[in-house]
């Protein structure tokens, strides 16, 4: 474990993730960017109330997660028989199809994952706005960001519109709750991730951490 001060020396300085550019690090405003002078990567973003804004938008996504989930996507009507699918319902028809790995992969990254992702930023921006000094905020922090990049339901709705496509010609398409609903928390999910200042949350967690 290296000492304290070289350890204080090494958190003067930024490491740029695409081109390894060392810099001494610089206090951004908020509303401000800070860019890398190598390749242009953005390095900091600050936003304005970065943690209420998150937390918003976070429960909102976790409202939004039910319905999406819940509701029918699609309702198809053809020869007199009327079918209705869920993403769970999906799922269950690719595992009985024996196409288990692909059954799998949609369970992960449509459902469990982004549940889990919403769960995490409800808890770690509801800790830090209200300085709760809870266990694990490290970890859910580092969980959320390697989740970040396995939540791929805007693939799953591409997939959806592509099958509309292709169906609308042999029976009767009608989208349902569950697709408007999928398609305002794909779009909620988005604006979190542009709105969670991540440097700001490690600099409270580690505040709070200090302060047990």
């Amino acid at each position: 474990m290296p000492p304290r001060s070289e350890t204080r020396h090494a958190h003067r300085f930024w490491a740029c993730p695409e081109c390894d550019y060392l810099m001494h690090q610089r206090a951004v405003p908020d509303k401000q960017e800070a860019n890398c002078p190598r390749c242009g990567y953005t390095l900091v973003a600050r936003h304005h109330r970065s943690v209420e804004r998150t937390l918003a938008l976070a429960i909102t996504g976790l409202i939004l997660f039910f319905p999406a989930n819940l509701f029918p996507i699609l309702s198809l009507q053809a020869l007199g028989l009327a079918q209705q699918e869920t993403i769970f319902s999906s799922v269950v028809a690719l595992y009985d199809s024996r196409l288990y790995a692909v059954s799998a992969l949609v369970l992960m990254t449509a459902i469990i994952v982004p549940f889990i992702k919403m769960l995490l930023m409800v808890y770690l921006s509801a800790s830090l706005m209200f300085h709760r000094r809870s266990r694990g905020l490290s970890w859910a922090m580092r969980s959320y960001q390697q989740l970040d990049s396995w939540g791929m339901l805007e693939i799953y709705l591409l997939g959806v519109f592509v099958s509309m496509i292709k169906l609308v010609d042999i029976a009767e398409v009608t989208p349902g709750i569950g697709l408007y609903s999928m398609a305002a928390l794909i779009l909620t999910t988005l604006i979190t991730s542009t709105q969670l200042d991540q440097h700001r949350f490690w600099r409270r967690i580690e505040q709070l951490e200090r302060a047990r």
